[in-house]
């Protein structure tokens, strides 16, 4: 399955400190922040089963995808999440509540109509939060445990600025950008 398209977007994951509720041995985290559909998280436990994605600082966040796929994990495959941000665990709320009724592949989260205009002259501003939740509340086939093969998190791209602009776009920086 191809990749969705991910121009005009920055992948902040590695910027994050990642944690799960449960994880049986040998399918732990370090296999959701590796984006490799061949590598897996597997919750043990009872749900919901929590993936918590803490950055050090608030950042703006526009997708998240997930990678699910109902022919290779079967019950396993989660169907109903609650993606919820935050500053910390007490103060969580739920953004999103999302039904993936048969993913195979990547399964694209949005925060905003059109991520890569984030910021700009389209008004639509990010999600800012320090604390990123995603709950699978239930499986496909009413399983248990849980597979899931990859998460990715993306904030709108930084406007790479020429050395000769000043990065500040304010009224009373910009009367002093030039020199009489």
């Amino acid at each position: 399955m191809t990749e969705p398209d991910a121009s005009g977007l920055h992948d902040i994951g590695s910027l994050a400190h990642w944690a799960v509720s449960s994880a049986k041995p040998g399918y732990g985290v370090e296999n959701i922040k590796d984006a490799n559909p061949a590598t897996l998280w597997q919750s043990e436990g009872a749900q919901p089963h929590l993936i918590n994605i803490q950055f050090p600082k608030k950042q703006s966040i526009v997708e998240i995808w997930l990678y699910a796929d109902i022919s290779l994990d079967d019950s396993y495959t989660p169907q109903k999440l609650s993606v919820r941000a935050g500053t910390y665990h007490g103060d969580l709320h739920e953004i999103r509540l999302v039904d993936l009724p048969n993913p195979t592949g990547w399964q694209v989260i949005k925060f905003a109509s059109e991520p890569e205009k984030v910021g700009t002259t389209s008004g639509e501003e990010p999600l800012k939060a320090h604390l990123l939740q995603v709950a699978i509340l239930s499986n496909h086939m009413n399983g248990k445990d849980t597979h899931v093969r990859g998460i990715r998190v993306f904030a709108p791209r930084t406007i790479d600025l020429d050395d000769d602009l000043v990065p500040w776009r304010s009224v009373e920086f910009l009367q002093h950008e030039t020199i009489r």
